[in-house]
């Protein structure tokens, strides 16, 4: 059970901290960057749930239980890096150019990754999980996610590249807030390299529960003066 701890922790972490974000009808959130990064908590959310009940299932060896949830786990996982990479063009203005690439790749990514995990009912390609409720990694998942890791370092590379272009432009603030975007996406990148790794460690949800906090702490505060719980 200990493995649902740090999921559980997360998301009690993420709705007290973006309590206002969610729930709230603030004029400042109506703003499309604002309400595509709802949309990505929404989606870590979800995330945190199924890492949640995987913990719990794997324990009491629910079979069947675990497959759906794991197949939910994917289809979050790649919704999250789409509303992610869409956050990022939108509130930093990277909406040109290699940055719309990238958007829609996210798009086409997580079409796919639907696809496959729809598939994977039928003829596991995925994944498996067996009678004795151990879990089987296919190739497919490790591309998967090399993909999703290689979306992530890039979309943060054409930031970082777009916040040098516009260097002088910009209030030292503006750059802070802007940098941080960008470095969450590496952190995401890194982490998922290591659950590539350790698929039955909760890293990918430190790395939400790490990225969503900066985010909170030195950009949402910052930008409308909030106050961070």
């Amino acid at each position: 059970m200990y493995y649902s701890t740090i999921g559980l922790l997360a998301i009690l972490v993420l709705l007290i901290e973006n309590q206002d974000l969610l729930f709230q009808k603030k004029e400042v959130f109506r703003q499309e960057s604002w309400k595509i990064y709802k949309g990505f908590l929404i989606a870590v959310l979800v995330y945190y749930v199924t890492d949640v009940i995987w913990g719990i299932l794997e324990q009491l060896k629910l079979s069947l239980l675990l497959f759906i949830d794991t197949e939910i786990y994917f289809i979050a996982m790649a919704v999250g890096i789409v509303l992610w990479t869409s956050y990022v063009v939108s509130y930093i203005g990277v909406k040109k150019g290699f940055g719309i690439f990238l958007e829609y790749a996210g798009r086409v990514i997580a079409t796919f990754v639907t696809l496959v995990s729809v598939a994977n009912i039928y003829k596991p390609i995925l994944f498996l999980v067996d009678e004795n409720c151990s879990y089987h990694a296919y190739p497919l998942r490790y591309v998967i996610l090399i993909v999703q890791i290689i979306i992530l370092v890039l979309i943060s590379a054409d930031a970082f590249i777009h916040i040098i272009g516009k260097n002088e432009k910009l209030e030292k603030k503006q750059k802070r807030k802007y940098r941080t975007v960008a470095l969450f996406g590496l952190i995401m990148a890194i982490f998922l390299t290591i659950q590539v790794f350790y698929p039955l460690l909760p890293v990918y949800s430190i790395a939400f529960m790490l990225g969503t906090c900066l985010l909170r702490a030195f950009v949402i505060a910052d930008e409308y003066m909030l106050p961070t719980p």
